[in-house]
């Protein structure tokens, strides 16, 4: 048994990977040069996020199950590319219960890690109540909404629902993304403003997107 754990254990440091700190509903795996303290502040946030987001969805009288939660910081943008299939200039992508992010070191730099852990967690919970049928515009509109970051994209609006959709599928370029982006922001932000944020998320949990 002994020989099995310390070969577990090298492969882990041979990996440049860690298990980390575990919360009450998350696992954060992160290389071993990630602080202490930010591994510790990021489960915080997730933790607070999360509260948050099923505390929003149940005013709007939704009952959520949000899955338990594997959160991972690749060492590179290398990487996360490789890992997940998503192009350098992504910054996380999320499958059923994992989440997958560029280096933490990079997302801090780029001022992004907060907004990021939370749009990913608005994709789980909308999976969660929506049970993976919920449009791409949709989804990533609310995402951005909740996230505080649509405010940070140029608004548009000239684009249809069927055109957002398509262009969020697969966008050629980080350029392409941020259009897709705020496109769809700019769709739920008008939904929200005639129908209320409490009708959205029915709508999700309904699957009425028409």
């Amino acid at each position: 048994m002994t020989k099995f754990l310390e070969v577990i254990v090298l492969i882990a440091v041979v990996a440049g990977v860690t298990f980390g700190q575990r919360s009450s509903h998350f696992r954060l795996v992160h290389p071993q040069t990630v602080d202490r303290r930010d591994a510790e502040y990021v489960l915080n946030l997730l933790e607070t996020n999360r509260t948050e987001l099923l505390r929003r969805v149940s005013s709007a009288g939704i009952e959520a199950q949000f899955p338990n939660l594997e959160v991972v910081f690749n060492e590179t943008t290398g990487d996360f590319a490789g890992r997940t299939g998503m192009p350098p200039w992504a910054a996380a992508a999320t499958k059923k219960n994992k989440i997958e992010l560029q280096p933490l070191k990079l997302l801090k730099q780029r001022r992004i890690l907060e907004t990021t852990l939370r749009h990913e967690l608005v994709h789980v919970l909308i999976d969660a109540i929506g049970g993976g049928q919920t449009p791409r515009w949709l989804t990533e509109g609310m995402a951005l909404f909740v996230a505080g970051e649509g405010r940070l994209l140029e608004q548009k609006n000239s684009m249809s629902v069927a055109a957002v959709e398509q262009a969020l599928t697969a966008p050629k370029s980080a350029g392409e993304m941020k259009s897709a982006y705020a496109a769809a922001y700019t769709l739920v932000k008008e939904l929200i403003r005639a129908e209320g944020e409490k009708k959205v998320w029915k709508r999700v949990a309904d699957r009425s997107y028409s």
